[in-house]
């Protein structure tokens, strides 16, 4: 999967040079129409030809030949290297033609399987991501922000309560259509990391950018264990719920950094903490209980147990059934499951039905004895 950026080019770019004709004017309507400063992030006109910095010209695809030019380049790279899908930068800032010229171009290549295109559009306007995703025409999904918010708010910052999470997911499943696949993450290159979401105290907002902290006040790596258990909590959860996740790198093992470009320190591949050594353990096995139970990939989640600090549901397509227990509780929380017995896969241990989900933890159950 490659990250496709189609919305500008740099001003020492050929095309730029070549065929200014392409590219949308800086200057309208009387002002300077950069993106967040003279023109808006997201109104219309402004979010389709205002330009990211003054040194990166916005393409006008409403122009045929520089739309044309544009996705024969994307049709080009998918025939030359084999590639299985794009993630598709600023989506709400192109021109919706485009996206529809290169799916009916996608479609005419006659690949053996769905070409994946997920799209970028940072935003908590849930009807707005979904007027791009069709899988036949547009898009097969979008970055589920809103669903990335929630997650943060209800387990990492611990505000409101998981009643919340769960009408929330409710209600997102199947919202962007029956075919979406949307592509779920806790952490991404526009966002402050993870684990400090899940410090006492949080020390950034679920839609802060962090980048008040990105080159000052950068935040420390912490060293208490309980962030490192609500961020295991959380990745239980982003690995459990339908969709497509993403992991970005680092938080595997709960990299500190602020916003960009602090969130991109170097990957720690040693001298790691105990805590983030647990952590790395339970995301590996979170991965590879979703990698052998479709049900996890498949399934749509079915409440079992539901209060302010934990919830259970089911996950099940087909034969494959798992339940998934997350407390958020900096306590142990008791809960009644359907009669018969349980192993959580993460850790081996069995239960019954009426069982204690110990504090900050998740349990990945499967029935009976799993050998």
């Amino acid at each position: 999967v490659l990250d496709y950026v189609m919305n500008h080019v740099h001003e020492t770019s050929s095309l730029w040079q070549t065929h200014p004709d392409w590219f949308w004017p800086r200057w309208f309507s009387g002002r300077d129409c950069v993106c967040g400063q003279q023109c808006s992030w997201d109104a219309e006109p402004d979010r389709l030809r205002c330009w990211f910095m003054p040194y990166l010209p916005d393409f006008d695809f409403g122009n045929p030949a520089a739309r044309q030019a544009s996705v024969q380049n994307a049709l080009q790279w998918i025939t030359d290297l084999e590639i299985d899908g794009y993630r598709l930068d600023a989506v709400k800032h192109i021109d919706p033609a485009w996206l529809a010229d290169l799916r009916a171009g996608i479609n005419q290549l006659g690949l053996p399987r769905q070409f994946y295109l997920v799209g970028e559009t940072f935003t908590d306007d849930r009807q707005l991501l979904r007027a791009y995703v069709d899988p036949a025409t547009k898009l097969d999904g979008q970055f589920d922000f809103p669903l990335r918010a929630a997650l943060v708010r209800t387990i990492l910052r611990r505000e409101g309560s998981l009643r919340e999470l769960e009408s929330f997911v409710a209600g997102n499943v199947g919202f962007y259509g029956p075919s979406a696949v949307m592509g779920t993450f806790l952490g991404n290159h526009d966002l402050p990391r993870a684990i400090h979401l899940a410090e006492d105290p949080p020390q950034f907002g679920a839609w802060d950018s962090g980048k008040a902290r990105a080159w000052y006040d950068r935040p420390r790596q912490p060293t208490a264990a309980a962030p490192y258990q609500r961020l295991a909590v959380a990745f239980a959860a982003l690995l459990t719920l339908p969709g497509l996740p993403l992991i970005y790198y680092g938080d595997e093992v709960g990299l500190a950094g602020g916003g960009d470009p602090d969130n991109r320190r170097p990957m720690p591949w040693s001298g790691i903490s105990v805590p983030q050594q647990q952590l790395l353990q339970t995301v590996g096995k979170l991965v590879a209980i979703r990698r052998g139970h479709p049900a996890l990939s498949r399934g749509t989640p079915q409440q079992l147990w539901l209060g302010d600090d934990v919830l259970a549901y089911r996950m099940r397509h087909g034969a494959d059934e798992l339940v998934v227990v997350l407390n958020r509780s900096d306590s142990d929380q008791p809960i009644q499951l359907p009669a018969g017995s349980y192993t959580d896969l993460l850790r081996g241990a069995t239960f019954s039905a009426s069982l204690t989900a110990p504090a900050r933890t998740a349990l990945i159950l499967g029935r009976g004895s799993i050998p």
